[in-house]
């Protein structure tokens, strides 16, 4: 039985206010030690989740902005074939996701036409993201790089139910993330996550079995299709309210939750 898992990065496999790499490669060498496949799903942009992965000898598919695409290395399944997709770089690019500048155009109709006052980060310099952000000025470099989504860093929390009924009668969706919140043209991680879980299905004729971890509301369409959904602690020792009947709350934030979700995968 092939073992899938399916996991959030921030505040999950990697704590969100002291990210400790080192701590986290540790977890994907063990994963990856004992045959399981591990797949990064983050609100993460493609620079992000790369930068991440150089370090990790991750040869994995992955999910990056919610949903937003699909990257599957070109040698990675052996019996299925990728349609409906791009070639880039000796990956598959599966998009599911649709074009950021189709998005910002929507939100910039919204601005001038309703008096609300919000940035996103396209509406930034890289100084002023990494000022905001707190993040080194390439790391806010990369986050700025976004092809299907935008991530909404400041708005005046009284105008927030304003902007969210706007924009879903523009078509487009709201992701709650850990401190900010992304706009997409109505992917979620979920639409990303069932066209690898049929290829997974295809290539391991059935014979497969998926986990998947996560800590936060923007998890939840993940974590639905999976056979074991598990969710970790935030850091105030809490678990995000999830409408699932199933779910496995883990005893531990974050990293050290996630360990311990992973002792359940290995011991299944």
């Amino acid at each position: 039985m092939e073992k899938v898992i399916f996991t959030d990065i921030d505040g999950t496999l990697l704590d969100s206010h002291l990210p400790d790499i080192k701590k986290m490669k540790k977890l994907v060498e063990k994963t990856l030690e004992s045959g399981a496949h591990l797949i990064l799903c983050s609100s993460k942009t493609e620079p992000e989740q790369n930068k991440i992965k150089s370090n990790m000898d991750l040869h994995e598919p992955y999910i990056v902005e919610n949903g937003g695409a699909t990257i599957v290395p070109m040698d990675y399944f052996k019996k299925s074939k990728i349609t409906s997709s791009k070639i880039f770089q000796k990956n598959y690019i599966i998009e599911t996701g649709g074009p950021a500048q189709r998005i910002r155009s929507i939100l910039k109709k919204i601005k001038n036409e309703h008096d609300i006052d919000f940035k996103g980060v396209s509406d930034l310099s890289i100084s002023e993201l990494s000022k905001i952000t707190k993040l080194p000025r390439d790391y806010a470099s990369r986050m700025m790089k976004r092809k299907y989504s935008e991530t909404i860093v400041q708005i005046d929390n009284k105008n927030f139910p304003k902007l969210a009924g706007i924009v879903e009668k523009e078509g487009l969706k709201i992701i709650p993330g850990g401190q900010y919140f992304d706009i997409t043209l109505g992917n979620d991680k979920g639409t990303a996550v069932k066209v690898l879980i049929d290829i997974f299905r295809k290539e391991y004729s059935n014979n497969v079995i998926f986990f998947g971890i996560g800590d936060s509301k923007n998890d939840e369409s993940m974590l639905t299709l999976m056979d074991f959904p598990m969710l970790v602690q935030k850091p105030n020792r809490s678990w995000e309210s999830l409408q699932m009947n199933d779910l496995q709350k883990i005893n531990g934030i974050g990293p050290t939750g996630w360990e311990i979700a992973l002792d359940l995968v290995l011991k299944y």
